[in-house]
């Protein structure tokens, strides 16, 4: 398939293809992807495509970056955190002494359903409770103050291993030093905010430091010491690391690749050709690893839709920090509300505009009600949000909890997209094993196979997809998941079809039949001789498949059978309201759609023309 080549060490242009030498009186041959690619290359529409689909899935993966509730980075004192852990060390104690003190007997007759099944597990969650606490304490006491808490946790631990000795005398004495100690800490070790951390707050708020700190700093207690965390950075889970770094290996990919083809390959066309795998391998496996070491690292995933109460606290005053937290570019957490800004126009238009009373500014009472005024509540601009009528603050509109569009539209993007390539994937991979097996046996096989085909193409795919997930629990399978497992069941029909009718033309050539007469199984035969000639058409239609999966997904969210809240996927959001005056939350999540659905056909066009021998010039 290669014809002999001659090797070129000078510019090659740094890509997988290139015409000549820069001086062209050297060529050298091409195989059958560099042709592929130099056809894209050429191909505007593609480029275009590619590139809006990188921003798309860019914006998705770095999601945390661009929109959250959770600065990147805060040095300073949690006060409200601080106090309310010294406050639970009595209530922690007083209920761990009730528990020694009863006899297992005693504890499973008064045991609720939600307690826990044995006396022995209930103590152990009363002991794991009162580490947190003591953590939070740690994090803000300085090292000389910390003994107390030492004392205490160490008359909690006597006082479990009293109870695993059948002393609960002992064990109860034990625990009543505990909670006389914790009632002590409550006066001794009262949280007292660090001077700059006033000074910060005075200066902020227009104070003089001498006033604030009259009004702050209590007669008795412990300073206490700013800790530096990074919430957002801890908040994210293993894999969207690994995405993150794979994501940075695909945007990156015209700088490293020609960096390596320049430098280290030295422009040896054979060498390129040959270190195709390898960089394909070496951009897979670093972000592998990079997952792994965030996970041992960071101790597991977290909740990527959970509230952060950060920034409440910042508004109320009770987080006093040294310098000013920067938050994301949209500072509001995926299901953060603002319910007196239900189904708020985008602030830059003039209906979104709002008055101190969050009425909108061109707000007349209804001469037909008497004069009475519809009832407002004031916008609440929490700490790191936009002012009131910010063009930034919600440029989207909000939905009718007050949660910002381009938010969940940013974190909606996530699901919609990973449903159409995870569908797509998964159907090309059923398809291609099945259409593989039907066209290359023949026979009685591919007669059963080509039926079975025709019956599942007989029933309407969206109706069945859709009374597959009626009836789909959502705490058994995930609704991401099972929209996915569902369009692939039903959909790889399509790529069985072209994958047989390519084994049935291929089967019979000369290669197959040397296979066959090596002794080659029928396995090797299929999938390492025959599948990569079939592959054309499978890439085109595995293109096509996402833009459907998308669709379909879309559809089913927009129904009330998919993603549901507080989750959201750019399907459920077009469904938020079917009011027209609430036109942005058709329009935008409609366009993205639109957008996404159209790139993706772009690319597969622009790949069936690639594929196409006749378009090879």
């Amino acid at each position: 398939m290669t014809e002999p080549t001659t090797r070129t060490t000078g510019n090659d242009g740094g890509g997988e293809w290139g015409d000549a030498e820069a001086d062209g009186s050297k060529h050298y041959s091409k195989d059958y992807w560099d042709i592929v690619f130099h056809q894209l290359s050429r191909h505007r529409l593609f480029k275009v495509g590619v590139a809006v689909l990188a921003l798309m899935y860019g914006v998705a993966i770095y999601a945390p970056f661009l929109a959250g509730d959770r600065p990147f980075k805060i040095t300073g004192v949690d006060v409200e955190e601080y106090g309310t852990a010294l406050r639970l060390l009595s209530p922690v104690a007083s209920s761990m002494r009730g528990l020694v003190l009863q006899s297992p007997e005693d504890y499973d007759a008064n045991r609720s359903e939600t307690s826990p099944a044995t006396l022995e597990e209930a103590i152990a969650v009363e002991r794991e409770a009162a580490a947190i606490q003591l953590g939070i304490l740690r994090t803000y006491a300085p090292d000389a103050a910390e003994e107390p808490f030492d004392a205490y946790e160490d008359a909690l631990d006597a006082a479990i291993a009293a109870f695993e000795s059948g002393d609960s005398d002992a064990a109860g004495e034990a625990v009543g030093e505990a909670r006389s100690l914790a009632r002590s800490l409550r006066t001794s070790h009262k949280g007292i905010v660090p001077p700059e951390l006033l000074a910060a707050r005075a200066a902020a708020e227009g104070e003089t430091v001498e006033s604030s700190a009259a009004d702050e700093e209590p007669t008795e207690g412990i300073v206490l010491e700013p800790h530096t965390t990074y919430p957002l950075w801890s908040n994210i889970a293993w894999w969207e690391l690994g995405m993150m770094v794979l994501w940075a290996f695909v945007l990156t990919w015209p700088l490293w690749n020609a960096f390596l083809n320049r430098v280290l390959l030295r422009g040896d066309r054979d060498a390129i050709r040959n270190w195709r795998m390898r960089k394909l391998g070496i951009a897979l496996v670093v972000p592998v690893i990079a997952a792994v070491a965030w996970l041992f690292l960071t101790g597991g995933a977290r909740d990527t839709f959970d509230a952060s109460p950060l920034k409440s606290r910042l508004t109320a005053g009770t987080y006093l920090y040294v310098e000013s937290p920067v938050f994301p570019l949209f500072p509001y957490g995926y299901s953060e509300t603002h319910l007196e800004e239900s189904f708020r126009p985008p602030t830059w238009t003039s209906k979104g505009k709002l008055d101190e009373l969050g009425r909108p500014l061109d707000y007349e009472a209804d001469a037909d009600s008497g004069g009475m005024e519809a009832e407002f509540t004031p916008i609440e601009v929490r700490y790191g949000e936009p002012d009131r009528n910010s063009f930034w603050r919600h440029p989207a509109g909000v939905d009718g909890l007050g949660r910002d569009f381009v938010v969940r539209m940013i974190w909606g993007g996530r699901i919609s997209l990973a449903v159409g390539i995870l569908s797509a994937l998964l159907l090309t991979v059923i398809g291609v094993v099945i259409g593989s097996v039907a066209g290359y046996f023949g026979g009685w096989i591919d007669v059963v196979i080509m039926r079975s085909i025709e019956i599942i193409q007989s029933i309407p795919a969206f109706f069945l997809i859709l009374a597959t997930m009626s009836f789909t629990d959502p705490d058994v399978i995930p609704p991401m998941f099972a929209i996915v497992i569902v369009i692939a069941l039903i959909r790889w029909t399509g790529v069985a079809r072209l994958v047989r009718g390519e084994f049935l033309r291929l089967r019979e050539q000369e290669f197959v039949i040397a296979a066959r007469a090596l002794g080659f199984s029928s396995a090797r035969t299929i999938f390492k001789h025959v599948l990569p000639n079939a592959l054309s058409p499978v890439l085109v239609a595995a293109a096509f498949a996402v833009a459907s999966g998308i669709l379909t997904e879309s559809a089913v969210s927009f129904l009330g059978f998919g993603i549901q809240a507080p989750k959201a996927s750019w399907g459920s959001l077009v469904n938020v309201s079917r009011d027209p005056s609430h036109w942005w939350g058709q329009v935008f999540p409609g366009v993205l759609i639109f957008i996404t659905v159209t790139c993706y056909n772009l690319v597969g066009d622009a790949v069936r023309d690639a594929l196409d021998p006749k378009m090879k010039v």
